[in-house]
C-alpha cells in the first residue's frame, strides 16, 4: 500500500528517538554514579589522609625537626590540591547546579571550574533572560556546554572559551565559541561527542550546528524552544568570569 513506507519510516523515527533517549538516559546515570563514587569515596579518603598528615607536620614541627615538619607540611598542601581537582571532576560529572539551580548558575558554575582547573580561561555571556527550563532541558544543555568545552581543550587546544546564552526571536540560544585551532579530522572519540550533542539537542525539541569561524576556533550553537511562558527580560548584556 502507498502509506506503508511513510508509516515505516515514521516508526523507524520513533524507535531512534527511544533508543537515543535511553542511551543519554544510561550515560547521565553512571556520570552521576562515578560522580557520587569520587565525591564520596576518593575525596574523603583523600581528606582523612590530609588531616592525618596535618597532625603529624604539627607534632614534627613541636619537637624541632623543621625539615620533615616542612615536608610533611608540602605533602597536606598537595593533597588539598589533589582534593580540589577531584571535587571538580565529581561536580563535572555531575555538576551540583543541575540539583534545583537554573540553567544560568549551572552554566556560570560551569565556567568559573573550566577556568580554575582546566588551564583556559572560560567566562559566560548572557543577556538577562529568564530560562524556566524542565530540568531535563537544562541537563541537556549543561551536558551540551561540557561536550562542547572539552572538545575545545582537549582538540582544539583553546585557551579562550565563552560560553553565550540568549533569547532571540522567542528561542533560547546556547553558543560555544572558542580560539583554539578549528575542527580536527574527526576519529571515534570526537565523533562520539558530537553525536552525543546532536542527541542532547534533539532530545529537547532543538538543533545543533557546530561551525568552523572566520580565522581560527569553531563555534557550537544550539538553539532550543522556550515554554510559552518564558519572555525574556530587558536588561544589560551580562558577562560572568573567575572572581
Amino acid at each position: 500500500m502507498l502509506g506503508e513506507p511513510a508509516a515505516a519510516s515514521a516508526c523507524d523515527r520513533a524507535r531512534l528517538e527511544t533508543l537515543e533517549r535511553e542511551i543519554l538516559a544510561i550515560a547521565d546515570h553512571e556520570r552521576q554514579c562515578l560522580g557520587q563514587e569520587l565525591h564520596d569515596g576518593l575525596c574523603q579518603s583523600l581528606a582523612g589522609i590530609a588531616a592525618l598528615t596535618a597532625v603529624l607536620a604539627r607534632n614534627l614541627a613541636v619537637n624541632a625537626e623543621p625539615g620533615p615538619a616542612a615536608a610533611a607540611a608540602e605533602i597536606v598542601r598537595l593533597l588539598n590540591q589533589t582534593i580540589g581537582e577531584a571535587r571538580d571532576l565529581a561536580h563535572g560529572l555531575w555538576p551540583t547546579g543541575l540539583n534545583g539551580a537554573g540553567l544560568v548558575d549551572a552554566l556560570d558554575s560551569l565556567a568559573r571550574n573550566v577556568s580554575r582547573g582546566q588551564g583556559a580561561f572560560c567566562a559566560l555571556v548572557e543577556d538577562g533572560s529568564t530560562f524556566r527550563l524542565h530540568p531535563e532541558t537544562t541537563a541537556h544543555l549543561v551536558r551540551i556546554a561540557q561536550e562542547a568545552v572539552r572538545n575545545a581543550i582537549t582538540h582544539g587546544r583553546a585557551s579562550e572559551i565563552e560560553i553565550r546564552l540568549a533569547c532571540i526571536d522567542g528561542s533560547g540560544s546556547l553558543s560555544i565559541r572558542d580560539n583554539g585551532i578549528g575542527l580536527p579530522e574527526q576519529n571515534g572519540d570526537d565523533g562520539i561527542g558530537l553525536h552525543t550533542m546532536s542527541y542532547r539537542a534533539r532530545a529537547i525539541g532543538g538543533s545543533l550546528e557546530v561551525a568552523a569561524q572566520p580565522g581560527r576556533g569553531v563555534v557550537v550553537t544550539c538553539v532550543f524552544s522556550l515554554p510559552p511562558s518564558d519572555e525574556p527580560s530587558e536588561g544589560a548584556e551580562n558577562v560572568r568570569g573567575p572572581s
